[in-house]
Order: structure tokens, then sequence, then C-alpha cells
């Protein structure tokens, strides 16, 4: 496990003084303040999540094995050289959690080197628990004490906080890395495979803080006591997340991207201008879209018939470009076609203008490089003249994608990574051509090597020509044939034959449809309807099957090469029960994507399972 993980798992246990109700995190937290995660209220969201298909799901008995294993190995891998550290049981003390409880990371003057690094925080409130918490610390001290590990008092703005030195595993680094700085370390240094990291912990009248820094608790005793340090309160980009998303949120996140995109910028104009390619690394940055993109803001809010979600990117309009502005969507109708079949699992439409994706391309190719851009357009303007003279890729292809992208899948059957990886589907294209997009297209392929051959012919079903090509070769497996059609204003694309074929049929007598599901139609109500640009369904009891036993046979650890890690030993899948156990866990899934004047906003909802 990472360094950081580690020094979170150290913040925790380090949780050990509070006596009742915290602030809120607008009120309590600095206002340079880089990322956020909350928990209003811990036990309501417990209770919460206790009783949500999820909790279920972990505490349901035929789990047991897995889940004994991965608290077990939890302990050992994560917490425990902590633990034995500061000789304490994590167990005492996650049980004592009763209020708010968020972990911050500040940015204390980092500015990317290793010089100064940000400021962790944990905020903790016992409320009723607060003695008990009380004389655990008095406790803590005195087992630190006995190990003859020091425990400092250090003084706040007049309030007393403890800190200890603990040592922490350089599991992050490699075997050389790990030898080079053992052989540095002088007398007095962190043991060998270990760094040194100071732990801070005190309370505040209510209020549990644990920090990896002194200056961050420096910002917010001051704002707790009355003092004039500014909050997250007095910074508008929180103000605006906040009132939109958080005020009924369970838990939230909130990262503030603008001081990371300064930091990222400054670290990548450090760097040589550009490369062989003429690509500047802080051109590229700006480029993307990255200089506009404000905050990102997560929050989730369970409901008696389901929990819902939500991801908002905060990006004005006239700051959009690159890929935020390519992936702009207008607020079209994107529910499921009438010859969407009711048995599919999984449906997604994204109402995209092909050829604005293809001009904002070009357009964010230039700015990053105008060599890499060139390069693009050479090879676009010479691709299948050898095989046709008057072929036009960007004409013929580009040039007859229209604003509508759909896709479905039907249930898959096999668990290996060949099969997960291509399962039953269908992709449509809207294109004021479909024949001429369904041509383009193969020729195009053809030009880059992965047209037909004696095995792969066009042939023809219910009066319609389809075309066939190669497709690439799937993740431990080989290519396969890709066959293409059209039906009314779609060009229609499918990996699998008889799907095709179903589609083909269905534009003349379509059988019953997803659209007509009521159980959908609902969940499609608490993401805000159909007619968002992009809505997304997945019958996850159907997904979750092959999955589940891909996973449950060893898939994973035979794809991995099957060699021991630290995440391999903490989720042992071969522990998990077969899927027909677990299946009524398992239930439908639905998003939507809107984008307005003030950013783009992804609204997913599960329902209860039924």
């Amino acid at each position: 496990m990472n360094r950081s993980i580690r020094l979170v798992a150290a913040l925790l246990l380090g949780a050990a003084a509070a006596t009742a109700a915290v602030p809120s995190p607008s009120k309590l937290l600095p206002k340079d303040t880089l990322f956020v995660l909350a928990v209003p209220d811990w036990s309501k969201a417990s209770d919460s999540m206790s009783g949500s298909s999820g909790g279920r799901l972990w505490s349901d008995p035929s789990m047991k094995a897995f889940r004994d294993n991965f608290e077990k190995k939890f302990s050992e891998k994560i917490v425990g050289s902590l633990e034995k550290e500061l000789g304490i049981k994590v167990s005492d003390y996650t049980s004592l959690a009763r209020g708010q409880m968020t972990l911050a990371v500040v940015q204390d003057g980092w500015k990317g080197g290793s010089d100064v690094e940000p400021g962790l925080l944990l905020v903790l409130d016992a409320k009723d628990k607060s003695d008990v918490l009380k004389s655990r610390l008095a406790e803590v001290r005195r087992k630190l004490a006995d190990a003859k590990k020091p425990v400092k008092t250090e003084k706040i703005r007049d309030v007393e906080f403890a800190s200890v030195v603990v040592d922490l595993p350089d599991s992050d680094d490699d075997e050389d890395e790990k030898d080079t700085k053992n052989k540095d370390k002088k007398d007095g240094d962190a043991k060998a495979g270990t760094h040194k990291e100071t732990v801070y912990f005190g309370q505040v009248d209510t209020a549990l803080l644990v920090s990896s820094s002194a200056k961050t608790l420096e910002k917010v005793v001051a704002g707790m006591s009355g003092g004039t340090s500014e909050t997250l309160a007095d910074e508008p980009a929180f103000q605006a997340s906040e009132a939109a998303w958080f005020r009924n949120a369970s838990a939230f996140g909130w990262i503030h991207v603008v001081p990371l995109y300064r930091v990222l910028s400054q670290v990548a104009g450090g760097n040589p201008a550009a490369d062989s390619m003429g690509v500047d690394a802080k051109a590229a940055l700006k480029a993307v879209g990255l200089e506009g993109l404000k905050t990102i803001s997560m929050a989730w809010t369970p409901g008696n018939d389901g929990d819902g979600g939500v991801l908002s990117l905060s990006i004005p309009e006239s700051q959009r470009t690159g890929l935020f502005k390519m992936l702009a969507v207008p607020a079209k109708e994107a529910a499921p076609l009438p010859f969407i079949p009711a048995d599919a699992v999984k449906f997604q439409r994204w109402r995209l203008d092909g050829q604005k994706m293809w001009s904002t391309l070009e357009e964010t190719l230039a700015a990053v490089s105008p060599q890499l851009n060139g390069f693009v357009q050479l090879m676009v303007a010479q691709a299948g003249k050898d095989k046709d003279p008057a072929f036009d890729l960007k004409k013929n292809v580009v040039g007859n994608i229209g604003d509508d992208i759909v896709s479905y899948g039907k249930a898959g059957t096999g668990t290996s990574i060949e099969d997960l990886s291509n399962p039953p589907s269908v992709m449509l294209l809207a294109s004021p051509s479909p024949d001429g997009l369904t041509g383009g297209i193969k020729m195009a392929a053809g030009a880059l090597g992965g047209g037909g051959g004696d095995d792969i012919k066009d042939r023809e079903f219910n009066g319609k020509k389809i075309r066939a090509m190669r497709s690439p070769a799937a993740p431990g497996g080989k290519g396969g044939r890709m066959e293409m059609a059209s039906m009314g204003g779609y060009a229609v694309f499918s990996g699998t034959p008889a799907l095709l074929e179903e589609v083909i049929r269905s534009a003349e007598s379509p059988g019953k449809s997803l659209k007509d599901d009521p159980a959908l139609a609902r969940a499609a109500e608490k993401v805000g309807g159909y007619g968002t640009g992009i809505f997304g369904y997945e019958n996850q009891r159907e997904t979750m099957r092959p999955q589940w036993e891909f996973l449950r046979t060893g898939g994973l650890a035979g794809l991995m090469g099957g060699g021991a890690s630290d995440f391999a030993e903490l989720l042992d899948f071969k522990l998990l029960p077969e899927y027909a156990r677990v299946a009524k866990h398992f239930g439908i899934a639905v998003f939507t994507g809107t984008t307005d004047d003030k950013g783009m906003h992804f609204r997913f909802f599960g329902t209860e399972p039924k």
C-alpha cells in the first residue's frame, strides 16, 4: 500500500480524543483546502449504508469467509504496523464515531515540490462517547510512554496537542529505491524500509483534530477559537458546490481544481519546453481544458427506494475548451429507442455532435502541438488513397456522423477475460448517410490493416447489405468479425451476427421495448428523466453474474500472473460465494448527464433490489 494510504491510517489511529459536536466543514476547514471527504452524521450514514443493498451484500452470511479475510488482512497490511507502533487497536476507536467525520487535504504552501507537503487533517465527533474517547487518549499516552516512544506536548493557539513520531513503511518504493535509501540512512534516522512521520492529535472544544501538520492545525484552531482565519465558508467555489449538492447529502467530496491546476502548470513549466513532436506540457494542460475546470463535486444520498449520487464538474461555458467542449451535450431526448429490446441488460445513449467533436479535436491538437496536428491531418488526408484515390476519410466518415450514439447489450454467459471484454452488444451511430458511413469505415479500416480477408466476407440479410471487417483483438483473445448495416437514420455495428440480425428484424416487427419498462421509467425520474442528452441503464443483477464468477474462479489472479501481492491477499476473490447466493442484492442502475452554463453534471441512481 502506498504512503498516502498509510498516513491516512495513521491519522485514523490517532483519533483518540473528542467530546461533542464538530463545526461543519465549511466553517472548520481552511480556505486553502484542496480536498474534502465528509460524512456529516456518521451514525446516520452508517445505518443507511448497512440498510442499503451494498451493506446487506457485505453482511450476508455467505460473504463471511471473504469479509473475515479482508478485515484480518486490512488490519495486518495497512494498520498493523501502526497498531504496533502506537500500542493500540484501531477497533477500540472506530466504534466511537458518532457525528461528523471529515478527511481533508490542505495546501499549506505546497507548490508541487517535496520540501513542503500538503497537510492531512481528520476531524471526528464522538458525541455521547466523548468521555470514553478522552479516557482512551490518556491510555494511548501511557502505552506510548511504556513503549519508550516520547509524546511531546505542543501548544497551538493556547490549545494542547500531543505529537508522536512514527515509522511508516516505504511500501510504494521499488526495491532499488529502498536499497538506496537504506544505505543513506544515518544513526537516528527511521529504520530500514521506513520513513518518519509526525502525527498531532488533540481536542478543541467539542472536536477531535488529528493532523500531519501543525500549520494546518494552527488555521483550524484559529477559526474555532474565534479568530479571523478564513475558512471554506469564505471560498465562493465551495459555497456554490455546497448550495447545489451537499445540503442533504449523507456523504460528499470536493476537489478545488484551480490551485491544483496552478501547481501542475508550474511543475510542467519547469520541464523542457517541448518534446520531439512539439508538445509543450504546460500548453497541453491548457489545451485539453483543465484551465477552465474549477471544482469537482461528489455527493451520495440514500433513500427508501434506492441510493442516489452526483458527480459535478464546475466549468463555465465561456471557459469550456478541449475535452470539456467536445463532450458537452445539449438537452436532447436520450430515451431507449423503440427497437431496444426489453431483455437488454445495458443501454447508453449520448447526444454528442460528431461534427462538433471532430472540429474541437482538431482545435485541441493544434493548440497542443501544431506539428502533431499536421501529422494527424496528413494521415487523415492520405488514408485509403492507395486503394481508392477518390476516398476522403474526413468527408466519407467524419462528415457522415450525426448527433446520436446508442449502444445496448445482452447478458453474456462466458467468464473468460475475452468474453467479459466482448459481451453481445450493438452500437448505432446516427448518420445522414448510413450506407456511406459504413462503406467509409470499412475503407478506412482496410487502410489501417483491419479490413477483410478470405474469412471476412460481406453478406445480405432480409434485403440489407451487411458489410464485414476484422475487429481488433480483445485482451487475451483474437480479432473477430465486426459487421455493419444501415437501418433508418443509423449505421449499426456489432461483433455478434445474431444480435445485428435481431436489430434489422426489429425495424419491421418490434417486440417489447426496454422503454416500456415501468421500473426503468421510475428510476429515470430520479436522475432527471430522458431529456438530458445522456442516459444510461444497467441491469446489474445480470451484468454482475459473469464478472462475479470470473473473480471467484481466479480469473483476475491468472490475468495478473498469479503473483502474491498486498492487493491479492486483501481481496481474496476465491473466497467469494457462488453468485446465485448473492444475486438478490443487485438491482438496476441508471445515470444521466447534463450540461448547463455552469458545468457538466452526472447523476446516478441504484434501485432497491426486489
